[in-house]
């Protein structure tokens, strides 16, 4: 039978609900293998996919031109074989970008001679669910006291589900975020205009949401999905003139939606940013989950 070349095309919204059954199909912690995490930054990546032998080929320019792992089902050395041949079409490099420690185990079996590499900016960090619900014991004294201190000095506090009732007012807050925690990162903005983009699209993304309210003011917004056993946060807003909103923030989101059979929570990475590398490595992570640059031989 003919091989049928890759055609790509560019990823886009309207693509979420038939591509969804190949993210269901993939067992991967890390934040790149979800529906949000990838159509969150798919116009940033400058993202296109194809399809062929029932297997999904995504392919991104930005900032370097790679391949995701291709995913589906039953995902064989002859998917690889396609990217390799594609990228000698090109004249590029065959190389594959957010690679699971576990893929990149498979990939070393098919190709002992691939190169790969890794930076501590991308590694996602994996919590256990009871951990962050719980905050029990001495190693989170400081969350609790954060917390305590918020609930002290703001009494009329409330977190809700994110409905069509306080839509507009979480709409209303993520863009009030963005114009007064203006940053001159590409990245940054991104997030902010993606984070709407799912409140507009909820049902599709399939996303779930909280609101952190004072006497009815919206002061933090997060938003994230729920993958096998695993909890995924993409986005966390808190006004910090709020003493304890972030703690609170993650907290609650964790007590809502961390339910029976969610083992873990995925905070994803802290792109260096000293601040939230920090902050996220205070909640003691169990496994930095790595991501690697492979470049398949």
């Amino acid at each position: 039978m003919e091989k049928i070349e890759l055609e790509f095309n560019r990823l886009m919204i309207g693509h979420i609900k038939p591509l969804r059954p190949f993210f269901e199909a993939n067992k991967c912690r890390i934040c790149d293998c979800t529906v949000g995490g990838t159509f969150i930054w798919r116009d940033y990546h400058k993202t296109e996919f194809a399809i062929a032998d029932d297997v999904l080929f995504l392919k991104v320019a930005h900032p370097i031109p790679a391949f995701a792992p291709p995913r589906g089902r039953s995902v064989t050395r002859g998917a690889y074989e396609r990217i390799i041949e594609y990228c000698a079409g090109s004249g590029k490099p065959a190389r594959l970008c957010a690679v699971s420690g576990a893929v990149l185990e498979t990939i070393l079996k098919l190709y002992p001679n691939a190169k790969a590499w890794t930076d501590r900016d991308w590694s996602d960090y994996l919590y256990l669910s009871d951990d962050l619900v719980k905050l029990e014991g001495r190693r989170y004294s400081g969350q609790r006291n954060h917390i305590n201190r918020f609930t002290r000095e703001h009494q009329a506090w409330s977190f809700d589900c994110i409905t069509p009732e306080n839509m507009s007012g979480a709409r209303a807050y993520i863009e009030k975020f963005a114009r007064e925690f203006d940053k001159d990162r590409a990245v940054y903005m991104e997030g902010n205009r993606k984070s709407l983009e799912i409140l507009d699209n909820l049902e599709l993304y399939r996303q779930i949401g909280g609101v952190l309210s004072v006497a009815g003011e919206v002061i933090g917004v997060s938003i994230g999905e729920i993958m096998d056993d695993t909890l995924y946060i993409h986005a966390e807003k808190a006004d910090t003139g709020y003493h304890g909103s972030y703690p609170m923030l993650m907290h609650q989101f964790a007590r809502k939606f961390a339910t029976a059979g969610i083992t873990y929570i995925n905070r994803e990475e802290d792109d260096g940013v000293e601040g939230l590398r920090t902050s996220k490595t205070s909640y003691h992570p169990v496994e930095m989950l790595d991501k690697y640059i492979v470049e398949l031989n």
